[in-house]
């Protein structure tokens, strides 16, 4: 009997350094940067890591501030990128970056990028208050609808993301969720595999749940709504916004639009014309094509304000 169960141990060790060959030679699973909290209680990526995407396509590079990819060459005429995991662009190899298209299509101005998958729109405006430091001339904060509802912790409470409690009028940092497994998930890339591709838990569909409609999606309870007028107005009490452009997706809400009229926020929305595909079959991420052209329309509209002052 101790033999046969020498025998199961001896197999499962084998088996799983052979899976783990396998899954690093092929490049079966992404690399995931490591996190941590900086000094400001911001999250970011510890510094000067590098890793590949799933299936080895291309690499990313985490730079010696904690950010993907790689810091400007200069802070002159600077401008600020700060986004989610739509800026953070793993998925796409650097050229495909905003900073780097919009440093090519803009060569007067610099770029700087603060992007990490999870920023809020609190969090987003905690960033650039930080990155004030470096004297931007401008920061672009690309957010979306969700942002906004993310950011209020009396609507969801999420212990990994900056949020907002308008009972307290106070800031709720995120917080790094089982860093100890994510960094053993991370590192042992079989056990990552097998955790990312065959969970023990699978979803079932629900049948009688009726399909959202698009228009359903993108609309807002009044409870949503007071909140996030709530999180504009502390945000405009707060924050420094005059040097602040909001970048949305295309086709905002447009209850959240109207609240930052109604404060004299800066924002600009991109517009999705159809003539070309935008994110990924497997996922609504953006290609190079959708950066590309998010790129085409921002620099168009930021050398239109630097010429007339406007957008």
């Amino acid at each position: 009997m101790s033999l046969f169960i020498k025998n199961i141990i001896l197999f499962c060790i084998v088996f799983l350094l052979f899976g783990e060959v396998i899954t690093r030679v092929c490049y079966a699973t992404s690399d995931i940067p490591s996190r941590v909290i900086d000094e400001n209680k911001i999250q970011k990526y510890n510094p000067n890591q590098t890793g590949y995407w799933v299936g080895g396509t291309h690499s990313w590079q985490i730079n010696e501030d904690g950010w993907p990819g790689q810091l400007p060459k200069s802070k002159n005429n600077l401008i600020t990128i700060i986004g989610d995991s739509y800026v953070e662009n793993f998925m796409n190899p650097d050229s495909c970056r905003q900073s780097v298209l919009l440093q090519t299509m803009m060569p007067d101005f610099n770029f700087y990028e603060a992007s990490r998958s999870g920023v809020s729109f609190i969090e987003a405006m905690e960033i650039a208050s930080k990155l004030d430091t470096l004297k931007p001339i401008h920061q672009l904060i690309y957010v979306h609808d969700g942002d906004f509802t993310e950011s209020s912790a009396l609507l969801r409470k999420m212990s990994d993301i900056t949020q907002y409690n308008s009972k307290t009028n106070t800031i709720v940092p995120g917080k790094l969720n089982s860093p100890g497994i994510k960094k053993i998930l991370y590192n042992w890339k079989f056990i990552y595999y097998l955790y990312s591709n065959y969970p023990l838990k699978k979803k079932v569909p629900n049948p009688t749940k009726p399909k959202v409609s698009h228009s359903n999606k993108n609309s807002l309870n009044e409870k949503q709504i007071n909140e996030i007028h709530k999180l504009i107005s502390f945000t405009n009490d707060h924050y420094n916004k005059e040097n602040i452009t909001f970048v949305f997706r295309p086709k905002p809400n447009k209850k959240i639009i109207s609240i930052l009229k109604d404060f004299n926020f800066n924002f600009f929305i991109l517009i999705d014309n159809n003539e070309k595909e935008w994110s990924f079959d497997h996922d609504p991420h953006w290609t190079c094509v959708g950066h590309e052209e998010a790129a085409t329309q921002i620099s168009k509209n930021l050398e239109q304000f630097y010429n007339n002052n406007q957008f």
